[in-house]
């Protein structure tokens, strides 16, 4: 049998080339995607040189890689497609599928293949595009039902993006409330690595991101393969290993049964699978995702600074009195705090989280006269004034539960489960969009504020409206409740928390300005957290706040030293803690880390973070100024050592023939090193003037430390190419 004529099509972005390319009459596969091929190089010839040939004892046709793999086609692993046309009399009928391209185009930077399947009358568009100043691919799929029978979908996945067969290591993360993104790093399955969020929501307990590693690929160098999901609810994200030697990655939306039924005429598109390849390490796939988030990140006063904001939360929790918070707003102000946050409790009946929520406007039993003589001190001090909602829940002990039981997610016939005491609006409902939009537009329209901490504390079951489901819908009329409010107050800055880090994704990144990553302030832990997060987003979009001592949710005590500096490195820096508790030298010492992060917030907000390869027992990053001019790192020691010297630390991302001037960073303090001695240069003033290439070859050695004590380095560049 002679093989088919490859037909191949490229795309050319960022210094990257997507090939797709595949026998006539299939869908056809990535075949290349890299760094930028000659423009006059044979693709389809490339792409038929890496094809299977036929296998012994299978289908007597070679089988292909697909965008969109299906079964008709010869694809024995997940198909991209699970779904059926439902009959007259109710009954399941065609139930597979077997698409052909009908066009295939390169249009406003994206590559878009048509496809369709005339005998289940159904129709495909896939696109890819390449982000032109990042590299990130961002893969959807759209299924269009053409014929005259609803068509139940339970699977619609994105692009299927191939792995290298040769690649070794799978990196995946877990966690649960307090302990967010904890890695797992694992041999390539043979078969398939699902994980999946049944919540509602993104999930604490897995994130929707996959990162393959190739043969001796760690940070700085060898080949890295990073996907995410782009998508706040229900997920399904698969790494597969199929037998012909094929290995791609699979995204799509978790439907619950009957929840996508595609009525004739109407088509259902996945939100987007995001990927990006690098041939130099981790950190590199990283700085394409940054640079990505940051392009879609839409921040209301782009040139300002994130300013440092205070939290009331741990400070007072539910009791609020106007008066506590004003004393609290003024010792803000005089650490260097630039936002004022009055978390939970503002709201009536609102003494415990047992009812108020759903009842949007200011309690007059703690704010008799509303929060205008809180606002107006608060600006007087120079702050800025947020607020903390959760607009997508309602206590059953409330005046809008009273009014509306129907207006919260149900299945009839069911008890809905209570979760903190709180049950789910149906979001979707427009009814319930426009209550929610009109409560809080017209806080927003009465008081002056720049900022909404909007939580989420509940995950989604019975996720149900008049006998169906609809937890697929939620994310959706999410994003557009925020884009609503957006439009009509354009100057407010939304966070999106769900119980710490439960809805961190691409997904709702274009619609919110800040992450809140963890509910656990524990400085010890955040090391961990935030270098996990680093992976797939840059640091300024997660706040990290300087907890009390014992930390609230570990027990853990830790020096204000190490609190106060580790957020101000760690990212987008506030305070959560009773100020009035703290002792003379603890206040001095978080006033020194608030101006050392104003000092460096350009630089760790705008710049190339770098996760740095150190001894166990440490963890530190080093970000580097947008042009090349400074950096600055952080390396945490977190263990009683075994070896009885400090880490030798090699610095990576510097230009290896430029000259720097690096010292311990002015502002912050020295940690103890048990009174021994310590010779090197960086303790000195003057400092150390060395290349980028022998600091990050021999590099320097830090002192003798104890457990969770911080160094943080400055250097600038003083001379070089």
């Amino acid at each position: 049998m002679t093989a088919s004529p490859f037909i191949a099509h490229r795309l050319d972005a960022a210094g990257l080339t997507l090939v797709v390319a595949g026998p006539a009459g299939r869908v056809p596969g990535i075949a290349y995607w890299g760094p930028a091929l000659p423009p006059d190089d044979d693709i389809a010839a490339l792409a038929a040189a890496s094809a299977f040939p036929v296998g012994h004892a299978g289908l007597d046709v070679p089988y292909a890689a697909s965008l969109f793999p299906e079964a008709a086609h010869g694809h024995f692993g997940t198909p991209a497609l699970e779904a059926f046309s439902i009959g007259d009399d109710g009954s399941a009928r065609r139930w597979t599928t077997r698409f052909a391209p009908t066009a295939v185009e390169v249009a406003d930077g994206a590559l878009i293949v048509e496809a369709a399947d005339g005998v289940a009358a159904l129709s495909l568009r896939i696109t890819l595009s390449l982000a032109s100043g990042t590299g990130v691919l961002a893969a959807r799929t759209r299924l269009a039902n053409d014929g005259d029978r609803p068509l139940a979908v339970g699977w619609l996945a994105a692009p299927a993006i191939p792995v290298p067969r040769d690649d070794t290591e799978l990196l995946s993360w877990h966690g649960r409330w307090c302990s967010e993104v904890n890695r797992t790093a694992e041999p390539w399955p043979r078969g398939a690595r699902v994980l999946e969020s049944r919540l509602g929501r993104t999930g604490h307990e897995t994130f929707p991101g996959f990162v393959s590693l190739g043969p001796g690929a760690g940070e700085t160098a060898g080949r890295a393969t990073a996907a995410h999901f782009g998508w706040s609810g229900n997920w399904r994200m698969i790494a597969e290993d199929v037998s012909p030697g094929l290995r791609h990655i699979l995204a799509g939306v978790l439907h619950l049964p009957g929840e996508a039924i595609l009525a004739p005429g109407e088509a259902l598109e996945t939100p987007p699978l995001y990927a990006a390849r690098s041939e130099a390490g981790l950190n590199a796939a990283s700085h394409a995702f940054h640079a990505e988030a940051r392009r879609l990140l839409v921040h209301p006063r782009p040139a300002a600074p994130r300013p440092v904001h205070f939290n009331s939360w741990e400070a007072v929790y539910f009791d609020l009195d106007v008066d506590t918070l004003k004393d609290l707003a003024s010792r803000a102000a005089a650490v260097g705090a630039e936002r004022f946050v009055v978390d939970d409790g503002w709201f009536p009946s609102r003494a415990d989280d047992r009812a108020g929520l759903g009842d949007w406007w200011v309690d007059p039993a703690k704010f008799p006269d509303g929060l205008h003589p809180l606002i107006a001190h608060v600006h007087a001090l120079g702050m800025s004034f947020g607020l903390w909602v959760e607009p997508e829940m309602v206590n059953p002990d409330s005046d809008l539960f009273r009014a509306h039981p129907d207006w919260a997610l149900r299945l009839d016939g069911y008890e809905q489960l209570l979760g903190r005491h709180q049950l789910v609006l149906d979001i979707a409902n427009p009814a319930v969009s426009d209550y929610l939009f009109d409560k809080l537009s017209a806080l927003l329209s009465e008081y002056p504020i720049g900022y909404f901490k909007w939580d989420m504390n509940r995950v989604l079951t019975l996720a149900g409206r008049d006998g169906r489901p609809v937890a697929a819908e939620q994310p959706a009329a999410l994003y557009a409740l925020l884009q609503r409010l957006r439009a009509a107050h354009p100057g407010t800055e939304i966070e999106s928390c769900s119980s710490g880090g439960g809805r961190i994704d691409f997904g709702i990144l274009p619609h919110v300005q800040r992450f809140w990553l963890s509910d656990n302030n524990d400085a010890h832990d955040r090391w961990r957290m935030n270098r996990e997060a680093s992976v797939f987003f840059p640091p300024e979009v997660f706040g990290h706040h300087v907890g009390p001592s014992p930390c609230h949710t570990s027990g853990r005590r830790l020096s204000m030293a190490f609190r106060a500096y580790t957020a101000a490195f760690g990212g987008h820096m506030g305070l959560e803690l009773d100020l009035r508790a703290l002792a003379a030298d603890e206040e001095a010492v978080l006033r020194d880390a608030i101006a050392f992060h104003k000092r460096w917030r350009s630089v760790l907000h705008a710049g190339r973070l770098e996760r740095l390869v150190l001894e166990p027992g440490y963890l530190g990053s080093i970000v580097h100024a947008p042009d090349g001019s400074s950096f600055i790192a952080a390396i945490a020691q977190r263990e009683t050592l075994t070896r009885s010297s400090g880490a030798l630390v090699s610095l990576t991302g510097l230009d290896p023939l430029a000259r720097y001037h690096v010292r311990f960073a002015e502002g912050a303090p020295l940690p103890t090193s048990g009174g021994r001695s310590f010779p090197s240069p960086l303790a000195d003033p003057a400092g150390l003037t060395a290349s980028g290439r022998a600091l990050a070859t021999s590099g320097f050695r830090l002192p003798t430390g104890w457990p969770d004590q911080l160094w943080l380095v400055e250097g600038h560049r003083t001379e070089g190419p």
